[in-house]
């Protein structure tokens, strides 16, 4: 197809400590679109709001007061607290590349790849309970990618299987990692028994040059592996169109020819994000990179990196700040009506009204 579509985006980064008027303010702003998403097969569809506090209660009791103070925030709206709950939310699709690098320090790096239709954009550094964190938010409630205090950084891959089931979105987990983990030992722990609704690779690293990925499918015992790479797919799973599609397989198997090299020192693994195979320009089709972020646990530094900017905060060095990229899909798909789409982001896509 011939001619390019651009669409502009702005970053933005944001300090709150407890959830308050800044945490407030963002969710009013995203909530309309937020529930036309969340209740767009219908309310019947999506569990009620005693089923998902009973759910948290059970499997993340430590984060019920920060929930419910979210609740609050949020103007008390049965919808909104089913929502901010994230148990059985509709499926979600995401790309995603990340990797663990030790070399002259380690450090974890992923791409976010999606659709900056349906993205929020928000880094915060926060203090939601028992750590501060800086992390790219999702939903309000969870996180993308982060680092908390302690030197714990997580981030999510999804896992290339098309089965859905009951249990969390995994953004929350992460948050729920974030808040009351201070390693990876820890974070395995916390997590090993929580259900969550799709399939995701989660890759953890502390201060200690520890890490481990977790591979999580719904109704599968979670599995867990000293591996520092993922990309979309898992041991067993079989979705060949979609993994064709992502080529999942090429930039697993690039990330695994670089990190064997030991070639690069931490910060030039980072650059190398910033380029093909693993960075993507299909964002009319939700699969083009977002941002790539870069977490350092013995700096307690958090770069988040783009081809022509960079923001690099720290828990003492967080600032406020906003950014303007324009993602240009060279191929100059539309946003809606092609098959790719369809296949890939179906789950997600319909709530364009974001």
């Amino acid at each position: 197809m011939a001619g390019s579509t651009q669409m502009d985006f702005t970053f933005r980064s944001l300090i709150e400590g407890r959830p308050g008027v800044v945490w407030q303010r963002e969710f009013n702003a995203l909530w309309p679109a937020y529930r036309r998403w969340f209740l767009r097969d219908g309310e019947g569809d999506r569990p009620t709001y005693l089923q998902s506090l009973q759910a948290l209660r059970q499997h993340m009791p430590e984060f019920l007061p920060t929930y419910e103070t979210l609740v609050e925030l949020a103007g008390g709206g049965d919808h909104a607290a089913r929502f901010l709950a994230q148990y059985c939310p509709p499926p979600l699709f995401r790309g995603c590349s990340q990797a663990v690098y030790i070399q002259n320090e380690p450090v974890i790096v992923r791409n976010y790849d999606y659709s900056p239709y349906v993205f929020d954009g928000l880094l915060m550094r926060s203090h939601f309970d028992q750590r501060g964190v800086i992390a790219m938010i999702d939903c309000m409630s969870g996180v993308l990618d982060g680092m908390n205090e302690d030197g714990l950084a997580v981030s999510m891959s999804f896992g290339g299987r098309e089965e859905f089931g009951e249990g969390f979105g995994i953004t929350i987990l992460l948050r729920y990692i974030l808040e009351y983990a201070a390693n990876v030992k820890q974070a395995i722990e916390l997590v090993k028994d929580i259900p969550v609704h799709g399939a995701y690779n989660v890759t953890l690293l502390d201060r200690d040059a520890d890490y481990a990925t977790i591979a999580i499918a719904p109704g599968k015992p979670s599995r867990v592996t000293r591996a520092g790479i993922a990309t979309n797919h898992q041991r067993g799973s079989s979705w060949p169109k979609y993994e064709e599609k992502v080529q999942t397989a090429l930039r697993f198997e690039y990330l695994s020819d670089v990190v064997t090299q030991q070639q690069h020192n931490a910060d030039s693994f980072a650059q190398l994000f910033l380029q093909p195979p693993l960075f993507n320009t299909q964002f009319a089709r939700g699969f083009g990179t977002l941002y790539t972020a870069a977490y350092y646990p013995y700096r307690g530094e958090c770069h988040i990196l783009w081809r022509d900017n960079a923001w690099r905060f720290g828990f003492d060095n967080f600032e406020q700040t906003e950014y303007r990229i324009s993602y240009v899909d060279p191929e100059g798909y539309p946003v809606v009506g092609q098959p790719y789409a369809e296949v890939y982001t179906s789950h997600k896509l319909p709530g364009l009204s974001f």
